[in-house]
């Protein structure tokens, strides 16, 4: 099994089948009977002229059953093992940044992070579906889409808006920052040059909901330089049910932006948006009846306005 594991050995996720056995560091593991979903090897971050048979080449093996899923994670020649159900994750994040891709799994005042190289995104979506079907409650909250005029989107974003739509109808746009060039929005001379000049530019991003979770899609940082070419794609889901506060909080550097901070037990999560979006106030309402609906939480939200100021 370790020449097997020899052989097939490379950058690629491998789905656990009778051709591609357990790791055997992880089998004194292995001892539930139940049928998994699911079972993947995670390999090391090494080339394959540094491995030889007989090497630990895995690092992880994730396993999912109908109601939780394994992680055993490889450290050194021991094996740490944490079990999760699927309610117990807070938000879900994927993204891909040419052959980097992560997903990490925000969890109860920690995260987790499983890293894997992007030709084997197949499976790591897959992996990703099976979670998203099973983590939602039973709650459903009424959606009513954005219905005005979103332009500046890139001809990759108003791709996977159309995809989506037509894969999942029941996902319904709440929201939309397409790019945006910031020089023309500062008011101090020497600010507006620069950032002229710089090509500074705040990044679009589509921001979804079902009802029972949102879907909020990004290129994985809020802002850009005209010399930077920006590759990356990042989609992060959570349920409804696990917003726990929603505020805005303007930027540090720019009077013209503000971000989105969505609170869950999992940790915050950070959106931005030019402050004349005008699909912002319904979706700021939208997030705070997500908000006053989960037990024991008070609802407090500040939006801005279109003149830049903020108010409660």
């Amino acid at each position: 099994m370790r020449d097997l594991e020899y052989d097939h050995f490379g950058p690629w996720v491998i789905e656990i089948s009778e051709n591609d056995p357990p790791p055997l560091i992880f089998l004194p593991f292995l001892t539930r009977t139940e049928m998994p979903l699911l079972c993947i090897k995670i390999p090391r971050r090494i080339d394959r002229r540094d491995i030889h048979p007989g090497m630990d080449l895995y690092d992880y093996l994730v396993t999912l059953y109908p109601g939780d899923l394994v992680i055993l994670q490889r450290l050194g020649e021991g094996v740490r093992e944490y079990t999760f159900c699927y309610h117990d994750i807070q938000f879900l994040r994927y993204s891909e940044d040419l052959l980097k891709g992560t997903i990490e799994l925000g969890l109860r005042n920690t995260a987790f992070e499983l890293r894997f190289n992007t030709v084997s995104s197949n499976v790591m979506q897959h992996l990703v579906t099976i979670m998203r079907e099973r983590y939602c409650g039973q709650g459903e909250q009424a959606v009513q889409a954005f219905n005005g005029d979103i332009e500046g989107l890139s001809f990759y974003f108003n791709g996977l808006l159309a995809k989506g739509s037509i894969q999942n109808p029941r996902f319904r746009l709440l929201a939309a920052q397409a790019n945006t060039f910031i020089g023309s929005y500062e008011q101090g001379r020497w600010s507006r040059n620069f950032y002229w000049l710089a090509g500074k530019t705040l990044l679009e991003s589509l921001h979804l909901s079902d009802g029972r979770e949102l879907k909020i899609v990004t290129r994985g940082q809020n802002f850009k330089y005209k010399w930077q070419a920006v590759y990356a794609k990042e989609f992060t889901y959570l349920p409804l049910e696990h917003i726990s506060g929603v505020h805005w909080q303007e930027d540090d550097r720019h009077q013209a932006v503000s971000h989105l901070i969505i609170e869950t037990p999992g940790g915050p999560l950070s959106f931005a948006f030019m402050n004349d979006n005008t699909s912002i106030s319904t979706y700021d309402r939208f997030l705070k009846t997500a908000a006053g609906s989960s037990p024991g939480v008070e609802a407090r939200a500040f939006h801005p306005n279109s003149n830049g100021q903020h108010s409660t």
